[in-house]
């Protein structure tokens, strides 16, 4: 079983099918692990987990448990930190962030949200070697109240 890389992914881009999902703990990460090229690590748990209101009171402390629980168990594929809410407000803070967590996590990359209002956030964490993903569709965090 060899480890999925960024490289990979980027190869299949518009050409193959990628196979993602969700995982917050031990059991589903190995799940996941024989089946996908990416787990997810999502600022979701705190609703599916906790039963937060939304995704905005998760806190990076607890982002952090869990994705070292995920990357610990997954051998194979890529391991993506969701960043929570007001994490990366700038890029300087953004930075701090994203570099203890892949200090502490070991996960593949971080994933931000927000498109083309945080480029500048993306570029700055990506010259400073913090391979950053982004999604497209839902933006809770940036969803009105």
């Amino acid at each position: 079983m060899q480890k999925v890389t960024i490289k990979e992914i980027i190869k299949k881009k518009n050409k193959t099918p990628i196979v993602c999902t969700t995982a917050y703990s031990k059991t589903i990460a190995k799940i996941a692990d024989k089946y996908c090229e990416i787990i997810l690590v999502g600022d979701s748990l705190g609703m599916v987990l906790y039963g937060m209101k939304s995704t905005r009171d998760v806190k990076i402390q607890t982002m952090i448990l869990h994705a070292k629980t995920v990357k610990k168990f997954a051998k194979k594929s890529l391991v993506i930190f969701d960043m929570p809410y007001k994490t990366y407000t700038n890029k300087f803070t953004a930075y701090k962030n994203a570099k203890k967590v892949i200090k502490l996590t070991k996960c593949d990359a971080v994933k931000l949200e927000g498109g083309k209002n945080i480029a500048n956030i993306i570029k700055y964490l990506t010259k400073r070697k913090i391979p950053v993903m982004g999604h497209i569709g839902l933006m809770p965090q940036f969803s009105i109240d």
